[in-house]
């Protein structure tokens, strides 16, 4: 009976709010849509946080806890073919989230490919500045796991709480967020280093309204250096000679290095750290730290001036050395686009 409750609750939702519930990227205060959009990059990535939990102890899920989110893996990729992901008001639309008498985040049917409605009224959370922050990829992960779990027996929401919460506090150990202006997340960079030794990180850059992935530049660009000839000159990099790609890299220490404007353009440089896992010999690899990368892009205020604008074709990321040797530093730097 109850999974013919959710099933109805579902189908009256569909009809009656069809036009109600916009497709993701409906604006919610002045988060400007980043949290809607962090749900669908959640919901695009899922299978790789849910194997991670799996196979991860600081999980800490017990067998049944286990059993459903693999379930929950396995049927992923038939509810994502049934693009079930919808956003509205609670306060645009009253009584629309509310269920045992409470408003909630979410809500979804019984079955799989059921849609999911999320309350966009609490995705934005106002802080200590009066500005308002987005609803993590962790959290999202969290309140995905939730809904999806309905759709598999008639878990309660405690429980269903339960393996979204663990889940989410093992991805955000491994999240690194750090906005360009403290309080304020309309322009932030969030790194994800999914494995100390075998993968490459996810490298997200969130200006406004836009998520930028540029993971593949960051994974281009990264290397282990085979020998290198020191050039005691800064900004005049060093030479490098048998240089080869890593089978792996963990981008850390991320923080914002430089802001400068130019006709009403900022460039902002984010710089952080390196370690390669570098392979020189055959089944013989060493992690090489001394490295760090300067991933570099442009930004503007959008016409309306409400929201900040990624520049396309701005991006430059670029791996290099700062180290001791380098005692003689140019008044400026020849080698640097002037923009």
């Amino acid at each position: 009976m109850m999974k013919l409750n959710c099933l109805i609750i579902s189908l009256v939702a569909t009809f009656v709010f069809g036009t109600a519930f916009a497709r993701g990227g409906d604006l919610v205060n002045n988060g400007g849509g980043l949290a809607e959009k962090n749900v669908m990059y959640a919901f695009e990535k899922l299978d790789i946080y849910i194997q991670m939990c799996l196979k991860s102890e600081s999980c800490k899920l017990n067998d049944s806890q286990k059993a459903l989110l693999e379930t929950i893996l396995q049927n992923l990729p038939a509810e994502k073919a049934a693009k079930q992901l919808f956003f509205a008001s609670e306060k645009k639309v009253p009584g629309s989230f509310i269920i045992d008498g409470l408003v909630r985040v979410a809500k979804t049917g019984s079955t799989v490919g059921s849609p999911i409605y999320i309350n966009s009224d609490l995705l934005y959370t106002k802080n200590e500045a009066n500005e308002y922050d987005p609803m993590t990829i962790p959290e999202a992960v969290a309140v995905l796991i939730h809904e999806l779990g309905h759709h598999f027996g008639n878990y309660s929401h405690e429980e269903l709480d339960l393996i979204g919460v663990r889940a989410s506090l093992m991805l955000q150990h491994k999240f690194i967020s750090t906005p360009m202006m403290p309080w304020n997340s309309e322009v932030s960079a969030t790194v994800f280093n999914p494995n100390l030794v075998s993968s490459f990180p996810e490298v997200l850059i969130n200006v406004g309204n836009d998520i930028i992935d540029i993971s593949k530049e960051y994974r281009d660009e990264v290397q282990c250096v085979g020998v290198t000839i020191p050039i005691p000159i800064l900004p005049v990099p060093d030479l490098e000679l048998a240089n080869k790609k890593p089978v792996a890299s963990i981008l850390h220490n991320v923080h914002w290095a430089k802001l400068k404007e130019k006709n009403g353009f900022f460039t902002v440089t984010i710089t952080g750290s390196v370690s390669n896992n570098c392979v020189y010999k055959s089944n013989i690899w060493i992690r090489n730290n001394d490295s760090k990368v300067n991933i570099t892009f442009r930004i503007r205020k959008s016409e309306s001036k409400q929201a900040w604008v990624f520049v396309p074709g701005s991006l430059v990321v670029e791996q290099f050395k700062d180290p001791w040797w380098k005692i003689i530093r140019l008044p400026f730097n020849p080698l640097q686009n002037v923009w």
